[in-house]
């Protein structure tokens, strides 16, 4: 488990991943949205890392986005490919289930010691898909860590649900 409530950063496009959004981009977000993304400091970004990596969800990537949880480790996972236009990604993740309030770290994973991870709400997942998953690899998960999405840049998506805690 991550304790968001001891994670600091800013908001500010300066400190921004370039591999999200650009500054343009991040700037034509209402200044509502833009304040629910906190681009976690350094420590901040260790420690989830840290947090993530303490529980053995991804097994690795084969290259093709092909079954990267741990075998066994979540009871339900979803799968999508090649979805077309945005409305139809929006959707399926949507119905993943996440309530929308529900907080979500954003995890690049071939990161560079400078690239933030990010923590926001499901909903800015939800809403803006277009600039998260058109890139590189990217994990989003729960500071719970009972679920995760694996966005792989061959444009697969799986939706890992219901951690067994046997694990």
């Amino acid at each position: 488990m991550i304790n968001t409530s001891t994670l600091t950063g800013s908001n500010e496009i300066d400190q921004a991943p370039y591999y999200f959004f650009t500054p343009k981009k991040f700037k034509e977000l209402p200044l509502e949205h833009q304040d629910q993304f906190l681009l976690l400091d350094e420590s901040s970004t260790h420690a989830v890392y840290s947090g993530f990596n303490s529980r053995d969800m991804l097994c690795g990537d084969d290259g093709w986005g092909n079954k990267p949880f741990t075998g066994g480790s979540f009871k339900t996972i979803r799968r999508t490919e090649h979805w077309g236009d945005k409305d139809t990604i929006k959707k399926w993740l949507f119905d993943c289930g996440v309530p929308f309030k529900s907080e979500a770290l954003i995890l690049p994973v071939f990161k560079s010691d400078e690239d933030p991870a990010i923590l926001t709400t499901w909903k800015m997942i939800v809403k803006y898909p277009d600039i998260f998953f058109e890139s590189d690899n990217l994990v989003v998960c729960d500071p719970k860590l009972d679920w995760c999405l694996y966005y792989h840049h061959d444009v697969v998506m799986n939706f890992a649900s219901g951690w067994d805690h046997r694990m």
